[in-house]
């Protein structure tokens, strides 16, 4: 990749890092984040969508749904539900606040050369989540709707010339921005992943660093960072044996 490239992708992560300096005061945590996500192909245009997702001190969530391909493969909509659990004030880390989630996407993939590919993705959460005191849980939930805009640039490190045995570099930039009548924490949240993958046949395995930052109001605002570690299986129960939907991480 060119200096001129580089210098492209920096300024494009600068700017779509919404991170605003001012007089906030910042805290810093450390986490590690966990993944295993599958994609199967059941029908000519479905797959069944599962991934579970865990950090230690902060939550753990299993999300599945239905995803329609159309043909191309490259405006790709999926409808699921999320199940989470969550810390509260008073769990010591423990993790006992629970989290309903009904939510859908659509993922659009760009046309792409052979050494690189981006895809934009536009999530909706539907959040119900757990009350809670500073001393107990409550027995109502709280709604929220939380808005989420993903684009993910991915450059062919060693093109194999076989698309299923690759290694890949990736920037992932998403922003998440939360309404509603329910309490609020953090309104705004950006993240940020620096990915190294490697693909071989039907499994992806992902490694890198994600630095998030939290806006919780103009006074107080977190940065967290820690490594990732993923694994991304995409299955295939068509007896006919046609190809296999190719679902990236960034797609979960």
């Amino acid at each position: 990749m060119s200096k001129g490239k580089i210098s492209v992708i920096f300024l494009l992560l600068i700017l779509l890092s919404g991170v605003v300096k001012g007089q906030r005061e910042v805290v810093w945590n450390y986490e590690t984040w966990w993944g295993l996500m599958t994609s199967t192909r059941v029908a000519n245009r479905l797959s069944v969508y599962n991934d579970f997702h865990y950090s230690k001190n902060l939550f753990v969530a299993y999300r599945t749904g239905l995803t329609y391909h159309p043909k191309g493969d490259n405006f790709v909509t999926t409808v699921a539900y999320a199940y989470l659990k969550l810390t509260a004030p008073f769990s010591e880390g423990k993790l006992v606040r629970s989290e309903h989630r009904p939510w859908m996407q659509v993922v659009y993939r760009v046309p792409s050369t052979k050494r690189i590919s981006t895809s934009f993705r536009f999530k909706y959460d539907a959040r119900f989540i757990r009350d809670v005191t500073t001393e107990s849980l409550e027995n109502s939930y709280s709604f929220n709707h939380r808005w989420r805009f993903n684009n993910a640039l991915r450059y062919n490190l060693k093109p194999s010339g076989n698309y299923f045995s690759d290694f890949f570099g990736v920037i992932l930039n998403e922003a998440l921005i939360t309404t509603g009548p329910g309490p609020n924490g953090a309104p705004y949240e950006h993240r940020t992943h620096f990915l190294g993958e490697m693909r071989q046949g039907n499994f992806i395995f992902s490694a890198g660093y994600m630095v998030r930052y939290l806006a919780f109001n103009p006074d107080f605002a977190r940065m967290t960072h820690g490594p990732i570690f993923w694994l991304t299986i995409n299955l295939n129960l068509m007896k006919n044996k046609e190809r296999t939907f190719l679902e990236n991480p960034e797609d979960h």
